[in-house]
């Protein structure tokens, strides 16, 4: 099977090959980050802060540690999951013996539903955050604490998050759910859209920030888009060769078993030439 749309002509182990490679690289980078982050630096900057400081810092890490140990999870979740994608695929493609046995064509579609239900999360999470900003700086501005300006980016914010929630989201995975070619090809497009005006935001604040830093930081971003929207493109495919297959053998299974309506003609002469649905087979 080949992969044409928004992609190179590759064949499907490929593709699944390389998300794979890319989901093992990634994850155990996304491994050092939270140790190095949430568990390690907190330790390195405990040994230079005063001894009076240290119980208020201490309960402030505590949030690192169980943000640090949920990343984690996650993680090791990715590298799972995609170490099964690279046996599988690997194994299409040398017919040796799978470790679990499950297709590449399955993989990729829980893969992608996992994209969904995570953007579906963090469009959750960010819509009930902005709402409760709101309400927070509203009573801030009554009391002449807080500018409005902060409370229009609020209601900003609760607007891209809405949008994000509702188009995004629920594209792929409705998408998905009812193996909509046309809802998953608008998400891709959409996506194109967003990581595009993202890159131009980037190059933008590179002039701000520090270059390596900067730098680093759209590398991993380009890679990480490149993955999820690969993975979502691979099952648009999927989508479109399923589809191309079943109209090919219904069409043989019309050649095979003509149809006529010499039955209604029979009984009924000046009855209308009825449509395919209604046809009898002989």
């Amino acid at each position: 099977m080949k992969i044409s749309r928004f992609c190179w002509n590759m064949e499907l182990s490929s593709a699944a090959l390389g998300l794979g490679i890319c989901g093992v690289v990634m994850s155990i980078i996304s491994i050092g980050i939270f140790t190095y982050f949430f568990f390690i630096w907190p330790q390195i900057l405990l040994l230079f802060i005063p001894g009076n400081f240290a119980p208020t810092l201490q309960y402030m890490f505590a949030k690192f540690y169980v943000i640090g140990t949920i990343g984690l999870l996650l993680s090791l979740g990715w590298l799972l999951f995609s170490f099964i994608l690279l046996n599988n695929a690997k194994e299409d493609e040398t017919g040796g013996k799978r470790i679990i046995k499950i297709s590449v064509k399955r993989i990729i579609k829980i893969g992608s539903f996992i994209i969904g239900t995570i953007q579906t999360i963090l469009g959750c999470v960010s819509t009930l955050a902005s709402i409760g900003c709101i309400i927070l700086f509203s009573l801030g501005v009554k009391i002449g604490g807080v500018s409005a300006i902060i409370l229009v980016l609020c209601f900003l914010w609760l607007i891209i998050s809405i949008f994000f929630l509702i188009f995004p989201a629920s594209l792929l995975i409705h998408g998905i759910r009812t193996k909509s070619s046309g809802k998953i090809r608008a998400w891709i497009i959409l996506q194109f859209i967003l990581w595009g005006l993202y890159i131009v935001c980037s190059l933008v604040s590179l002039g701000f920030t520090d270059l390596i830093p900067g730098l680093a930081s759209l590398a991993l971003n380009c890679l990480f888009y490149m993955y999820i929207t690969g993975m979502v493109i691979v099952h648009y495919n999927i989508l479109l060769e399923d589809d191309t297959t079943m109209k090919m053998e219904m069409n043989r299974m019309n050649r095979n078993f003509p149809v006529t309506n010499y039955i209604v003609e029979k009984q009924n002469p000046t009855a209308p030439y009825l449509p395919n649905s209604f046809m009898v087979y002989r």
